[in-house]
């Protein structure tokens, strides 16, 4: 067995693959990237949470019996002055080398994660917790591929968390993208997609195998954005958000709602499927060679 742990802007997750259809994630909630767009810097605190959730993945992922663990990292500690830092204190700590990706192969893995669900050419949005990266193409392919510094931890840096502010400043950023063609199919990955559906299947308990595939449409994305931003506690409307998450969904609705927009299309299919499996084939058949 082989597991992967990434280490996001908003959250730690660990993979390990047991051949089921949808892979066995578990997530942390660290907020890793709070403050860096203000300071340039990673927070002792952010380093000290997200540091001490590695460590504890890197031993579960031996427990479930994985023979090989494998690490990265996104945008949070590519953007880091202190990024090299907090990668050599990973290392040290775990004893596992740490492969801080780029954000064009961030971009890559996402949709090779995410292309197996699909045939032909597939449109992926990413909305992360540091940045967003839409790429096209096949499992063979890229046609198009872009990251940019517009993750939902960083917007709330950037702008906090009232709505007119947010959407006004995801219109003006947006235009970073230019044009990408053929979207019909588009896939989007990641947290802020996977919770908005299960916010919008009602769940109370969160189940991979039924947000895996949903359909998240114009009409529900503008639904659910406008009932985060007048729900007082979103946690007992919607229970499957951890704390964490729920500070930044509206931010992520808003994106997802903008993207859609933007790209000229009626929604998008959410998938469980992501940069971690991506990652997990990428190196792979790089041992192979």
């Amino acid at each position: 067995m082989d597991a992967v742990i990434d280490i996001g802007s908003n959250s730690v997750r660990l993979m390990t693959e047991d051949g089921r259809a949808v892979n066995r994630k578990t997530l942390a909630s660290t907020a890793l990237a709070d403050g860096l767009a203000l300071t340039g810097y990673l927070s002792d605190e952010a380093m000290d949470r997200t540091a001490a959730a590695i460590r504890s993945f890197v031993a579960e992922a031996r427990r479930r019996g994985a023979e090989n663990v494998y690490i990265f990292g996104t945008e949070a500690m590519r953007a880091a002055k202190n990024g090299k830092t907090f990668k050599a204190r990973i290392e040290k700590e775990n004893g596992l080398p740490v492969d801080v990706i780029s954000g064009e192969t961030e971009a890559r893995l996402g949709l090779i994660g995410a292309a197996g669900d699909a045939a032909g050419e597939v449109t992926v949005i990413d909305i992360g917790g540091a940045s967003v990266e839409i790429i096209r193409g096949d499992k063979e392919r890229i046609t198009y591929a872009k990251s940019a510094p517009l993750g939902m931890v960083r917007l709330i840096d950037l702008v906090g968390s009232e709505k007119t502010a947010i959407e006004r400043f995801i219109e003006r950023e947006l235009p970073v993208f230019g044009i990408v063609s053929g979207t019909d199919d588009a896939i989007a990955i990641g947290g802020t997609a996977t919770s908005l559906a299960s916010m919008d299947l009602d769940q109370t308990v969160y189940n991979p195998d039924e947000t895996h595939g949903h359909v998240l449409t114009l009409a529900s994305l503008s639904r659910l954005r406008d009932e985060i931003f007048s729900t007082r506690d979103l946690i007992s409307r919607f229970p499957t958000l951890t704390p964490n998450r729920a500070r930044v969904i509206g931010h992520g609705a808003i994106m997802l709602l903008s993207l859609v927009e933007y790209l000229g299309i009626d929604g998008v299919t959410v998938s469980e499927h992501d940069n971690m499996e991506g990652y997990l084939t990428y190196i792979r058949s790089k041992n192979a060679q």
